[in-house]
């Protein structure tokens, strides 16, 4: 498991945009690598700004795809998170012992980490929902969630696609940073790296695409957490309405940062719309005439 071309690509641009500020402590499910050749990892760097790159400083660099590989914790240690774990049952890096399947009840580890990412390890989970529950709870109010799961020629128990980021960001309340696909080619960069590419989540772009003739396809997102809650479990159609009484979500656009969530909405003539109208209607009341 590791961060190919567009998944540093996209670790570098939050770091530009000042999405890593204040931010020290990260986890990652998975025991990630870096998963690209030196001199196309030094070109994104060098055109990121980043100041302080030392290639003695990433030990096995030169090795991928050939094993050892460089562990993805010295690229975060770069930008400025200094400190690191992960989890993973094959405990490679000194990853921590953990089976994604399972709940996570360690209770001193919720709302601790800046970061949580997947880059794809939790698709070798077949308790995906577990997994994600797993997530939030590691994830500060504030924090950010990077995830990135097969669309197409995946190697885990399942494919996805936009559906399960757009689910649980309405769920949770999530803001949604940012989103894409990410499409592999079989053309390798100058340098031999596996050319990946985000284009946007629009499934009209995506029928434009033969997806049988490229190597492999994902989802991607940049999701931050907003609330202590707890994890919520998404429901489509009129499973929305029967548990959770809400006929569907708007998009809530937010300029600074620039992202959008979602905000449920009911017709007032369904029973999920009269019961919520009720409600607003005698709190309405209550201010008004202080009863």
């Amino acid at each position: 498991m590791g961060l190919g071309v567009a998944a540093v690509q996209n670790v570098l641009e939050l770091w530009q945009q000042g999405f890593f500020e204040n931010k020290k402590k990260i986890i990652e499910m998975g025991s990630q690598e870096l998963h690209l050749k030196p001199h196309d990892f030094e070109e994104m760097i060098k055109i990121a700004g980043v100041a302080n790159y030392e290639k003695k400083n990433f030990p096995n660099l030169d090795n991928w795809p050939e094993q050892p590989r460089c562990p993805s914790k010295y690229l975060y240690k770069m930008l400025g998170i200094d400190e690191y774990y992960s989890f993973d049952l094959n405990e490679e890096h000194n990853s921590i012992s953990w089976d994604f399947n399972l709940p996570f009840e360690d209770t001193s580890q919720y709302s601790q980490f800046d970061i949580v990412t997947d880059h794809c390890a939790c698709g070798h989970a077949f308790n995906i929902a577990e997994s994600y529950r797993t997530i939030h709870k590691l994830c500060k109010p504030g924090g950010l969630i990077i995830v990135c799961l097969p669309l197409w020629k995946g190697n885990g128990y399942f494919l996805y696609d936009r559906y399960f980021i757009d689910g649980i960001a309405a769920a949770n309340n999530y803001k949604i940073l940012f989103n894409s696909y990410v499409i592999g080619i079989t053309e390798k960069t100058e340098a031999g790296s596996d050319q990946q590419f985000h284009i946007p989540m629009k499934r009209e772009l995506l029928n434009t695409i033969d997806i049988s003739k490229i190597p492999w396809a994902g989802i991607y997102a940049v999701l931050q957490k907003q609330t202590e809650d707890d994890f919520q479990f998404p429901y489509q159609e009129k499973y929305l309405a029967e548990k959770l009484n809400i006929e569907g979500f708007n998009h809530l656009y937010t300029q600074d940062p620039f992202s959008y969530s979602y905000i449920p909405f009911s017709s007032i003539e369904t029973e999920p719309g009269k019961k919520l109208f009720k409600e607003l209607f005698k709190r309405i009341r209550k201010r008004l005439f202080r009863i």
